[in-house]
């Protein structure tokens, strides 16, 4: 029995089951015809389930032959014809630019550089302290100024040393027109220490020095003073 059947066969029992329990139970009672509801019983349609087709394997494609090719022959490299070489052609040189000419001025000698004159005056006389002085200005000559100057010198200067040799050291000095000092320095040492910077004090303490004459047309002039020291 199919189970579209049995499912009927279920259904019919309890559709009749439940008329029987709602309906007053009179036995006696004629049924109508027309009450009776007929039905009939039809098998389902069984269901077949189609068998997948057989997937076709891919056709394989024919074999490719490859076709020999004939054997090329090659020409020997020795005897291709010589080719002509394409030079390069040469690029023009670029125009040689001369170089301006540099007039090549004549050169001051020394005396000219730094024309220095010796001093002349009390003060830098032979045996002096300060004796063989010079200015490097040779305009400017003016005694009496190198008598006061030298003079503020050696009024400031201290010997710090005593010694049975003589001692010498050059100080170099420039002083504008106001006549305060703008340069001093050492250009020959004694070899001692203490007596060289005495000798630089002295001009610094000494600073300013009388103003330079009016009639003296530049504005500084560099003298070069040497210190002596003689034992007694």
């Amino acid at each position: 029995m199919s189970k579209g059947i049995l499912y009927s066969v279920i259904l019919h029992v309890m559709f009749f089951g439940g008329a029987l329990i709602t309906s007053p139970f009179d036995f006696n009672k004629k049924l109508d015809d027309s009450d009776i509801i007929r039905v009939t019983i039809r098998s389902m349609p069984e269901f077949k389930v189609k068998e997948p087709e057989p997937i076709k394997p891919p056709e394989t494609p024919p074999a490719i032959t490859v076709e020999e090719l004939p054997d090329i022959p090659l020409s020997d490299p020795r005897t291709i014809e010589d080719k002509k070489e394409l030079k390069e052609k040469p690029k023009p040189k670029p125009p040689k630019t001369k170089k301006p000419e540099t007039k090549t001025q004549p050169q001051p000698s020394v005396a000219e550089e730094a024309p220095e004159k010796e001093i002349e005056s009390k003060t830098t006389e032979s045996g002096s302290m300060f004796a063989g002085a010079t200015v490097d200005n040779k305009a400017f000559d003016y005694p009496y100024w190198f008598d006061v100057t030298f003079s503020k010198v050696h009024s400031n200067y201290r010997n710090p040393v005593s010694s049975d040799a003589p001692i010498v050291a050059v100080v170099y000095f420039e002083i504008i027109q106001s006549g305060r000092v703008v340069i001093v320095k050492i250009v020959e040492s004694s070899g001692i220490g203490r007596f060289d910077d005495a000798c630089v004090r002295a001009i610094e303490n000494s600073s300013p020095f009388p103003p330079l004459p009016r009639s003296f047309q530049d504005e500084v002039i560099g003298i070069t003073l040497p210190f002596q020291y003689k034992p007694h």
